[in-house]
Order: structure tokens, then C-alpha cells, then sequence
């Protein structure tokens, strides 16, 4: 049996089963119970939460200043600086000679090989010397043939010249001898000019080294026919000790570098190692190109450790400040472009803005803002601002000590 239930509202008379107008209601009452319940649950939340009054009170600067800190402080000292400027060259070999031969002919021995040390005035290099050896004998000979008419003929004058003062002996016949005298003394002036000759040409066929250094290339082979013009290459040799260190400067420097100066390089091969030499030519000229003034130091290679051609980073001294203040890399901090630093007066920390030089092997020179005996924060200094108490202690406790 179905109950029809009449509501009576604005317009007219609506009709809806009752069964269906029960569950609606019912609906309605768990919402209603679901929502006063969550509204409960946040003014409970709400009640629980902690009050404005009970916050911790931030940390006033007047706190942070009476709080003290650990660092760690440095004296600056006066320590001596010595100023210079850096430069990239090379090693380069002063002499290097390719060795040809003055007269030609064939190699009958090489006494060298490539990286052997010769001597000046050392011989390396013999041509066939028969040939040469013959004209020797020939040209000795005919100044001994020329020596011995000389003599005959001077013997002769002399015995005339007595035969002429007792009229013994006709005057032209005198004079004629007399001449012949002059044409001997001629002749064996031109042989013995004949004899030099054959006895230079002998020695250009036995070559001697005209520098002391090692044989860096063979090039001509034992048995080969080498020729003057054009002349033919047999072997190069490059002078070792001492080398040349040749680099350019900017023209800046140039008016404060010495002849004398002494230089230090190190080169790719020994790079633990620091050599040096003396500054022995600076030019005359600067580049146009770049505006570089060359530049060549005399360095001593007695174990030829160095090689010609070598790489070289130079380092050239140009001065000394004796007194130069010098603190740890780790003691400046930057801010907006400017350096800074902390130092230590009474326990309390004084920021110093600093004008900086040089760095080396980490340190820095302070050029404006320290001065001697002040001694200043290397560590700890993260955190520090004007004014703040601080305590000087080792590296172990410090807050970023590893």
C-alpha cells in the first residue's frame, strides 16, 4: 500500500512518496552530525596549539654581540718580499753548425755518431785523401828543386862578383847571372805558395768539429760522394752548455729588468725542479706587433739535462720590499666586489677593509688596512660581524677545524 503525501507550496501541490521523503531526512540529520563534529574537533586542535606568549624570543644583535666565538688569529709580521714578473719562452742552443765539406770527394770514414759529445778542433769526418796526398809530395818537391837552383846560383853570383872586381869576368855576364838569382828567388816563392796550398787541401779532406756539443744528426752516409757546390750536408752538430733562455717581456717592464738579473725557469721535464741563468741581452728594440722587448739569459748545462727547444716558464725578479706584510689566503673575505678582514683588539673582532698585492704559495701581501703586530682572524670568521666578542684558540677549536 502506497501513502501519498500532499505538501502544499508556492505555485501548487507537490506529491512524493513518504518512503522517499524519510531517507532524505535522514540523510540531512548525519550531515548535520558530521559537520558540528569537525567544527568540535579544530576548536579542540585550536585550544591545544601553543600560544603567541609562549614562542622563544629571537635572538637579539645586543645577544649575538655579548656572545663569544672561537678563532683563530695570525701576527702580521714583516717578512721580505721579492717582486718579479712571469714569462713564457724557450731553450734554444746558441751554436748549431752543419758540418760540409770544403772540397769534394767520397767519405772514407765518420768517426762520430749521432749523439756523441765532440770537441772543438775534434776530427770527424775524412774524404779520400790519395789524390791529395800526391800533390803534397809534388808541390814538396818542386820547392826543394826551387831551393836548390837558388843556391847554385847565389854561389855563382858570389864567386862573379869577385871576378868582377879584378875584371875577370865580362859585367853582363854578372848581370845575367844576377837576374837568374831573382827568377829562382821567384820561383820558389811560388812553390812553396804551391806547397800551401796542397797542404790546406790535404787538411779540408780531414773535417774537424769548429764547436763542442753533441752530434744531433747523420746525414751523409760512409763511401758517399759529397760535393761543394752545391754544397752536401754530412752531419749537425748543436752546442749544449751553456744554452741560451730566450723570452719577451710586455714594454712596461721593460725599464725596471737589469742586464745581469738573475732568471729562474722550470721546465715540463724536470718540473720539480728550479733552474736558473743570468739575463745577458735585452733588445735594443720593442716588437712593433706586440710591444714585447726580447730578452736571453745565459744558462750553464754541464750534464745537458736541458734540451734545446724545451718550453720555459720564467720568473724574473724585479725588486725587493724588505718589509711586506704578508697573512694566510684563508684570513680575506669578499663583499661586493671589496676584500675584507677581521682582526683582534681587546677580545673583540674589528672588520678592516684591505688593499692587496702579490699572492704566493698562499699568502697575500696587505698592501693598505693592516698594520704590523695587529694580529688577525685566519679561521672562525664566517660568522663574524662588527663588534663581536671573540676568543683566540688553536686550530683544533675552531667550528670548521677538520
Amino acid at each position: 500500500m502506497t501513502v501519498v503525501l500532499t505538501c502544499k507550496v508556492a505555485g501548487g501541490i507537490d506529491r512524493f512518496p513518504a518512503g522517499r521523503y524519510l531517507g532524505k531526512a535522514r540523510f540531512e540529520m548525519r550531515f548535520r552530525s558530521a559537520w558540528l563534529l569537525g567544527i568540535f574537533l579544530m576548536l579542540v586542535l585550536w585550544g591545544c596549539g601553543p600560544k603567541e606568549s609562549e614562542k622563544p624570543e629571537a635572538e637579539t644583535p645586543k645577544n649575538q654581540a655579548s656572545e663569544e666565538r672561537n678563532v683563530e688569529v695570525v701576527e702580521v709580521v714583516p717578512t721580505a718580499l721579492s717582486y718579479g714578473l712571469t714569462a713564457v719562452g724557450g731553450l734554444r742552443s746558441p751554436e748549431e753548425v752543419t758540418i760540409s765539406p770544403k772540397k769534394s770527394g767520397i767519405i772514407e770514414k765518420i768517426l762520430v755518431k749521432e749523439g756523441d759529445r765532440v770537441s772543438k778542433g775534434q776530427l770527424i769526418v775524412q774524404l779520400d785523401d790519395v789524390d791529395a796526398g800526391l800533390q803534397l809530395e809534388m808541390a814538396e818537391a818542386r820547392v826543394k828543386e826551387a831551393e836548390t837552383s837558388l843556391e847554385a846560383d847565389r854561389t855563382t853570383l858570389s864567386r862573379y862578383q869577385k871576378l868582377l872586381e879584378s875584371n875577370a869576368v865580362a859585367r853582363q855576364t854578372y848581370d845575367e847571372l844576377n837576374m837568374r838569382v831573382h827568377l829562382d828567388e821567384a820561383r820558389l816563392a811560388l812553390a812553396k805558395s804551391e806547397l800551401s796550398l796542397a797542404r790546406q787541401n790535404l787538411l779540408d779532406r780531414h773535417i774537424a768539429s769548429p764547436i763542442s756539443g753533441i752530434v744531433s744528426l747523420k746525414i751523409a752516409s760512409l763511401g758517399e760522394h759529397v760535393n761543394v757546390a752545391p754544397k752536401d750536408e754530412i752531419l749537425r752538430i748543436v752546442q749544449m752548455d751553456p744554452l741560451e733562455l730566450e723570452f719577451c717581456v710586455p714594454e712596461n717592464w721593460a725599464g725596471k729588468i737589469r742586464l745581469g738579473s738573475m732568471v729562474q725557469f722550470t721546465v715540463k721535464a724536470f718540473s720539480d725542479e728550479t733552474f736558473r741563468g743570468t739575463l745577458e741581452f735585452i733588445s735594443p728594440t720593442a716588437d712593433p706587433s706586440t710591444r714585447n722587448v726580447k730578452m736571453k739569459a745565459h744558462v750553464r748545462n754541464p750534464q745537458n739535462r736541458l734540451k734545446p727547444g724545451f718550453f720555459a716558464e720564467v720568473n724574473l725578479q724585479t725588486g725587493v720590499n724588505p718589509n711586506a706584510l704578508l697573512v694566510p689566503e684563508s684570513a680575506l673575505l669578499s663583499q661586493e666586489g671589496k676584500c675584507f678582514a677581521f682582526v683582534v683588539q681587546d677580545g673583540t673582532a674589528l672588520k678592516r677593509e684591505v688593499e692587496t698585492g702579490i699572492r704566493r704559495d698562499g699568502k697575500v701581501e696587505v698592501l693598505k688596512g693592516f698594520q704590523k703586530g695587529e694580529r688577525v682572524v685566519t679561521a672562525g670568521h664566517e660568522q663574524l660581524a662588527e663588534g663581536m666578542r671573540v676568543k683566540e684558540v688553536p686550530k683544533s677549536q675552531t667550528p670548521n677545524h677538520k
